[in-house]
């Protein structure tokens, strides 16, 4: 512990993690994000340690652990695996336990497992986190949160193709700086940054056409990670289509909400104040991007509220009710086209998730849902069909 130690985190938030691993790496710790894909067999790998009737996202975050760590680019005496935790019902809140059996047989037992997590899980092996650090993460997500939003509402239509990447590489390259070095992180000054981003990237020239729009919604991983939805974004692209999904502060805030309210005074009271400072973030986010004519979903508080006739609040285990209320939101906002992706052995998606679809399909009758799963057997050219049949219809 004397040296730096080296920490790899597996792919699974591509929006933000760019600007993530700058707020929690520091002088102790180097944090590597794993780019490892299908192509290095990652699928195949995690199957051979993990049961193919578990959770699709574990058998790929395993696959891509271990073909890491067979990799030899890493000094395993000094090399550690994080993985977050929700804490909940959720199978996910295992997978930590279904890693180490992994390891175990793949001959890295004595590689340490690092748990990210506000429940208090894993004490001895509990990733440490600073007043500094959730600060930086704070600025992190929402930033991430803004440039994904910009990036999804003008890529389908700019003129000179790939400008958009360019000018969210550029944002992410200024935005890691400020990150590392602690500067710009009270809401006054991410409130000026918003205003930064949005009016640079409106620089970009657009011709503005009537595209197919889609709202993405679904689990957590496949939702935000183009290895666990085969990079359904790419492809909705590729087929002329403009789509949305919901940033990642509409999850933290969905979690710290439904799950921790009760229990610990301590940690409820913390989350509460966390939560009305990511809604003030959000709102100011919302208006900065409606006054440059972009869209965006209104603030937590607000999001929850407009749904409130639609769906029940009961379901708090996994993504719960927040699959449902995104699905509303979307409708609400003029989208008449859904995506709903979620990954096989994801029992909170298959119950809350596709048990609200149907209930949802009878409220908005003009309104098409269309519900694709993944998992380790199944085929890419099926999936992409079943994307395709939603376009087409």
């Amino acid at each position: 512990m004397k040296q730096k130690r080296t920490i790899l985190i597996p792919a699974m938030l591509d929006a933000a993690f760019p600007l993530l691993e700058h707020a929690f790496g520091n002088k102790k710790n180097n944090i590597v994000i794993l780019d490892l894909g299908y192509e290095d067999n990652i699928k195949e790998t995690g199957l051979k340690y993990i049961h193919n009737d578990m959770c699709y996202p574990l058998v790929l975050i395993t696959g891509q652990m271990i073909v890491a760590l067979q990799s030899g680019k890493y000094d395993l005496e000094n090399t550690y695996l994080l993985i977050p935790q929700a804490g909940d019902d959720c199978r996910g809140s295992n997978y930590i336990h279904m890693i180490r059996k992994a390891l175990k047989s793949a001959g890295f037992q004595n590689v340490p497992i690092i748990s990210l997590n506000v429940k208090g899980l894993e004490k001895n092996n509990n990733f440490s986190i600073t007043l500094l650090m959730i600060r930086q993460a704070v600025a992190a997500v929402m930033l991430s949160d803004l440039l994904m939003i910009l990036k999804n509402q003008i890529m389908p239509y700019e003129i000179v193709s790939g400008q958009t990447k360019e000018y969210c590489q550029k944002w992410t390259e200024i935005l890691s700086k400020q990150i590392d070095a602690g500067k710009k992180l009270s809401s006054h000054q991410i409130k000026k940054t918003y205003i930064d981003i949005i009016s640079d990237f409106k620089n970009i020239k657009t011709n503005k056409k009537d595209l197919i729009k889609i709202g993405v919604v679904g689990e957590l991983y496949v939702k935000y990670c183009g290895i666990g939805n085969l990079n359904v974004e790419e492809f909705l692209h590729s087929q002329k289509c403009e789509f949305t999904i919901n940033g990642f502060s509409w999850y933290i805030s969905y979690y710290i909400d439904s799950h921790l309210s009760e229990g610990n005074i301590i940690i409820s009271l913390g989350g509460k104040i966390i939560l009305r400072y990511l809604c003030r973030l959000q709102k100011a986010m919302s208006e900065a991007l409606r006054s440059y004519d972009f869209r965006c979903d209104d603030e937590f508080d607000k999001f929850k509220f407009n749904v409130r006739d639609k769906i029940s609040y009961t379901c708090t285990v996994g993504d719960g009710w927040l699959i449902g209320a995104e699905i509303c939101n979307y409708v609400l906002n003029g989208y008449k086209k859904i995506l709903c992706i979620q990954p096989f052995g994801c029992m909170p998606n298959h119950v809350c998730g596709k048990g609200i679809y149907s209930s949802i399909q009878r409220k908005f009758s003009d309104v098409q849902i269309m519900s694709v799963d993944y998992d380790s057997s199944g085929s890419d050219i099926n999936i992409k069909n079943r994307i395709k049949l939603l376009i087409d219809i």
